[in-house]
Protein backbone atom coordinates (compact mmCIF):
# COMPACT_ATOMS: atom_id res chain seq x y z
CA UNK A 1 0.00 0.00 0.00
CA UNK A 2 3.02 2.57 0.63
CA UNK A 3 4.27 1.69 -2.68
CA UNK A 4 1.20 2.37 -4.50
CA UNK A 5 0.55 6.02 -2.47
CA UNK A 6 3.83 6.92 -3.56
CA UNK A 7 3.48 6.07 -6.89
CA UNK A 8 0.36 7.90 -7.09
CA UNK A 9 2.04 10.95 -5.02
CA UNK A 10 4.56 10.98 -8.21
CA UNK A 11 1.95 11.59 -10.58
CA UNK A 12 -0.11 14.28 -8.36
CA UNK A 13 -2.79 12.11 -7.08
CA UNK A 14 -3.27 12.42 -3.18
CA UNK A 15 -0.12 14.14 -2.84
CA UNK A 16 0.28 17.78 -0.95
CA UNK A 17 -1.54 20.72 -2.32
CA UNK A 18 -0.71 24.67 -1.78
CA UNK A 19 -3.00 27.31 -1.53
CA UNK A 20 -2.55 30.74 -1.72
CA UNK A 21 -5.46 33.22 0.52
CA UNK A 22 -4.18 36.88 -0.65
CA UNK A 23 -5.93 39.38 2.32
CA UNK A 24 -6.30 41.81 -0.74
CA UNK A 25 -6.43 41.30 -4.44
CA UNK A 26 -6.59 45.00 -5.27
CA UNK A 27 -2.98 45.91 -5.29
CA UNK A 28 -0.99 49.50 -6.21
CA UNK A 29 1.94 49.36 -7.93
CA UNK A 30 5.14 49.89 -5.29
CA UNK A 31 3.10 48.10 -2.56
CA UNK A 32 3.23 44.75 -1.73
CA UNK A 33 1.04 41.38 -2.14
CA UNK A 34 0.41 39.75 1.10
CA UNK A 35 -1.42 36.74 2.03
CA UNK A 36 -1.55 32.88 3.83
CA UNK A 37 0.19 30.22 1.69
CA UNK A 38 -1.67 27.03 3.22
CA UNK A 39 0.00 23.71 2.51
CA UNK A 40 -1.65 20.37 2.86
CA UNK A 41 -0.43 17.24 3.18
CA UNK A 42 -1.68 14.50 1.62
CA UNK A 43 -1.53 10.69 1.88
CA UNK A 44 1.66 10.22 2.56
CA UNK A 45 5.22 12.23 4.17
CA UNK A 46 6.55 13.96 1.33
CA UNK A 47 9.85 16.64 1.54
CA UNK A 48 8.82 20.11 0.19
CA UNK A 49 11.77 22.25 -1.61
CA UNK A 50 10.37 25.18 -1.80
CA UNK A 51 7.28 27.29 -2.53
CA UNK A 52 7.82 29.92 -5.07
CA UNK A 53 5.63 33.19 -5.23
CA UNK A 54 5.33 35.36 -7.76
CA UNK A 55 3.25 37.55 -10.37
CA UNK A 56 2.26 36.46 -14.33
CA UNK A 57 0.40 37.74 -17.02
CA UNK A 58 -0.11 36.83 -20.59
CA UNK A 59 1.02 38.67 -23.92
CA UNK A 60 -0.36 38.47 -27.43
CA UNK A 61 2.11 36.96 -30.14
CA UNK A 62 1.14 36.59 -33.58
CA UNK A 63 -2.64 34.66 -33.39
CA UNK A 64 -2.21 33.06 -29.87
CA UNK A 65 -1.39 34.40 -26.13
CA UNK A 66 1.53 33.42 -24.19
CA UNK A 67 1.77 33.02 -20.32
CA UNK A 68 4.76 34.99 -18.70
CA UNK A 69 6.10 34.96 -15.41
CA UNK A 70 6.80 38.42 -14.88
CA UNK A 71 8.31 38.30 -11.32
CA UNK A 72 9.36 34.78 -8.93
CA UNK A 73 10.62 34.81 -5.36
CA UNK A 74 11.02 31.94 -2.93
CA UNK A 75 9.08 32.66 0.03
CA UNK A 76 9.43 29.14 1.85
CA UNK A 77 12.66 26.96 2.06
CA UNK A 78 13.31 23.13 2.46
CA UNK A 79 10.99 21.42 5.05
CA UNK A 80 9.42 18.17 6.08
CA UNK A 81 5.21 17.40 5.53
CA UNK A 82 3.57 14.51 7.12
CA UNK A 83 0.90 13.17 5.60
CA UNK A 84 -2.43 15.39 6.67
CA UNK A 85 -0.22 17.89 7.84
CA UNK A 86 -1.75 21.67 7.69
CA UNK A 87 1.21 24.08 7.58
CA UNK A 88 0.45 27.95 6.74
CA UNK A 89 2.98 30.69 6.21
CA UNK A 90 2.01 34.45 5.92
CA UNK A 91 4.08 35.75 2.79
CA UNK A 92 4.48 39.17 1.45
CA UNK A 93 5.64 40.08 -2.61
CA UNK A 94 6.31 43.20 -4.23
CA UNK A 95 4.30 45.07 -6.84
CA UNK A 96 7.12 46.05 -8.88
CA UNK A 97 7.20 48.96 -11.24
CA UNK A 98 6.72 48.08 -14.75
CA UNK A 99 3.94 45.64 -13.83
CA UNK A 100 1.72 46.37 -16.09
CA UNK A 101 -2.18 47.55 -14.73
CA UNK A 102 -5.29 45.66 -14.73
CA UNK A 103 -6.91 47.20 -17.22
CA UNK A 104 -9.36 45.80 -20.17
CA UNK A 105 -8.06 43.51 -22.48
CA UNK A 106 -5.26 42.97 -19.79
CA UNK A 107 -5.37 39.64 -17.12
CA UNK A 108 -2.61 39.63 -14.33
CA UNK A 109 -2.45 36.47 -11.46
CA UNK A 110 -0.13 35.32 -8.52
CA UNK A 111 1.05 32.39 -9.82
CA UNK A 112 1.72 29.52 -7.09
CA UNK A 113 4.26 27.04 -7.21
CA UNK A 114 5.32 24.28 -5.14
CA UNK A 115 8.40 21.78 -5.64
CA UNK A 116 7.67 18.11 -3.96
CA UNK A 117 10.94 15.72 -4.16
CA UNK A 118 10.08 13.01 -6.36
CA UNK A 119 6.46 14.41 -7.31
CA UNK A 120 4.14 16.06 -9.42
CA UNK A 121 4.77 19.86 -8.07
CA UNK A 122 1.20 21.15 -7.65
CA UNK A 123 0.10 24.78 -7.88
CA UNK A 124 -1.94 27.46 -7.76
CA UNK A 125 -3.25 30.76 -9.50
CA UNK A 126 -5.60 33.62 -8.25
CA UNK A 127 -6.54 36.34 -10.22
CA UNK A 128 -5.20 40.11 -9.10
CA UNK A 129 -6.54 43.90 -9.23
CA UNK A 130 -2.74 45.90 -10.06
CA UNK A 131 -3.79 49.50 -9.88
CA UNK A 132 -2.13 52.26 -10.77
CA UNK A 133 0.98 53.71 -8.70
CA UNK A 134 0.14 57.38 -7.70
CA UNK A 135 2.47 58.83 -10.31
CA UNK A 136 0.41 56.99 -12.83
CA UNK A 137 -2.96 57.75 -11.17
CA UNK A 138 -2.23 61.42 -11.55
CA UNK A 139 -1.88 61.24 -15.51
CA UNK A 140 -4.74 59.43 -15.81
CA UNK A 141 -6.10 62.23 -14.04
CA UNK A 142 -4.39 64.90 -16.29
CA UNK A 143 -5.79 63.14 -19.24
CA UNK A 144 -9.18 63.12 -18.11
CA UNK A 145 -9.60 66.53 -17.71
CA UNK A 146 -8.44 66.62 -20.81
CA UNK A 147 -12.19 64.53 -21.98
CA UNK A 148 -9.49 61.49 -22.88
CA UNK A 149 -11.24 58.29 -21.44
CA UNK A 150 -9.59 55.09 -20.90
CA UNK A 151 -10.68 52.23 -23.96
CA UNK A 152 -8.45 49.05 -23.36
CA UNK A 153 -4.87 47.91 -23.06
CA UNK A 154 -2.43 45.64 -24.64
CA UNK A 155 0.37 43.39 -23.49
CA UNK A 156 3.66 43.44 -25.75
CA UNK A 157 6.85 41.49 -25.56
CA UNK A 158 9.52 43.71 -26.50
CA UNK A 159 13.19 43.75 -26.80
CA UNK A 160 13.29 40.56 -23.84
CA UNK A 161 10.73 42.77 -21.87
CA UNK A 162 7.10 43.21 -20.96
CA UNK A 163 5.54 46.34 -22.21
CA UNK A 164 1.70 47.39 -21.56
CA UNK A 165 0.06 50.05 -24.42
CA UNK A 166 -2.69 51.94 -22.92
CA UNK A 167 -5.38 53.42 -24.85
CA UNK A 168 -7.40 56.90 -24.76
CA UNK A 169 -10.52 57.87 -26.95
CA UNK A 170 -10.58 61.65 -27.73
CA UNK A 171 -13.77 63.88 -26.86
CA UNK A 172 -16.03 63.82 -29.43
CA UNK A 173 -15.45 65.85 -32.31
CA UNK A 174 -12.15 67.43 -30.61
CA UNK A 175 -8.05 67.14 -31.95
CA UNK A 176 -9.41 65.44 -35.51
CA UNK A 177 -7.82 62.40 -33.47
CA UNK A 178 -9.04 58.66 -33.46
CA UNK A 179 -7.10 57.94 -30.51
CA UNK A 180 -3.85 57.90 -27.92
CA UNK A 181 -1.78 55.28 -26.63
CA UNK A 182 1.09 55.49 -23.90
CA UNK A 183 3.49 53.35 -22.80
CA UNK A 184 4.72 53.98 -19.08
CA UNK A 185 7.99 53.33 -17.60
CA UNK A 186 9.18 54.44 -13.96
CA UNK A 187 11.72 56.61 -14.28
CA UNK A 188 13.72 59.16 -11.10
CA UNK A 189 10.35 59.74 -9.28
CA UNK A 190 8.85 60.26 -12.61
CA UNK A 191 7.19 58.80 -15.79
CA UNK A 192 8.75 58.40 -19.01
CA UNK A 193 6.05 58.17 -21.24
CA UNK A 194 5.78 56.96 -24.56
CA UNK A 195 2.84 58.72 -26.25
CA UNK A 196 2.08 57.58 -29.89
CA UNK A 197 -1.00 59.94 -31.59
CA UNK A 198 -3.24 58.20 -34.01
CA UNK A 199 -4.61 61.28 -36.69
CA UNK A 200 -7.38 60.76 -39.09
CA UNK A 201 -6.19 61.09 -42.23
CA UNK A 202 -8.15 63.88 -44.41
CA UNK A 203 -7.44 64.69 -47.81
CA UNK A 204 -6.22 62.65 -51.01
CA UNK A 205 -4.78 60.22 -48.18
CA UNK A 206 -7.92 59.27 -46.46
CA UNK A 207 -8.24 57.46 -49.47
CA UNK A 208 -5.57 55.08 -48.81
CA UNK A 209 -4.96 54.74 -45.19
CA UNK A 210 -7.37 56.23 -42.41
CA UNK A 211 -4.72 56.82 -39.53
CA UNK A 212 -1.08 57.90 -39.55
CA UNK A 213 0.52 57.37 -36.34
CA UNK A 214 3.07 59.83 -34.72
CA UNK A 215 5.24 58.80 -31.96
CA UNK A 216 7.43 60.47 -29.15
CA UNK A 217 8.26 61.02 -25.84
CA UNK A 218 9.17 62.59 -23.12
CA UNK A 219 9.71 62.66 -19.36
CA UNK A 220 6.94 63.65 -17.18
CA UNK A 221 9.07 64.78 -14.13
CA UNK A 222 8.46 64.74 -10.13
CA UNK A 223 7.38 68.52 -10.19
CA UNK A 224 4.92 68.37 -12.85
CA UNK A 225 3.13 65.58 -11.35
CA UNK A 226 3.63 67.34 -7.84
CA UNK A 227 1.93 70.26 -9.05
CA UNK A 228 -1.19 67.88 -9.95
CA UNK A 229 -3.62 66.60 -12.42
CA UNK A 230 -3.81 69.98 -14.27
CA UNK A 231 -0.44 70.57 -14.52
CA UNK A 232 -0.08 67.13 -16.19
CA UNK A 233 -3.44 67.96 -18.76
CA UNK A 234 -1.68 71.00 -19.41
CA UNK A 235 1.61 69.49 -20.54
CA UNK A 236 -0.18 66.20 -22.27
CA UNK A 237 -2.01 68.72 -24.38
CA UNK A 238 0.93 69.98 -25.76
CA UNK A 239 2.84 67.02 -26.53
CA UNK A 240 -0.81 65.73 -28.22
CA UNK A 241 -0.83 68.77 -30.10
CA UNK A 242 3.18 68.75 -31.04
CA UNK A 243 2.26 64.95 -32.70
CA UNK A 244 -0.97 66.19 -35.07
Amino acid sequence: MGFLKKMMAAIGVGGARVDAQVHTPAVRIGDSVTGVLVVQGGNLDQRIERVNLGLATRYRSDDSYVSHQLSKFQVIPAFELRAGERREFPFSIPVEPGTPLSLPGTQLWLATDMDIAGAVDPGDQDHLQILPSREMEVLFQGAQRLGFQLSGSEIEYHHGRIVQEISFRPPHGQYRIAEIEMMLFPQGGGLDVILEVDRRATGVASLFTSEFEQRGRWHLGAATLSAGPDAVARELEARIRALM
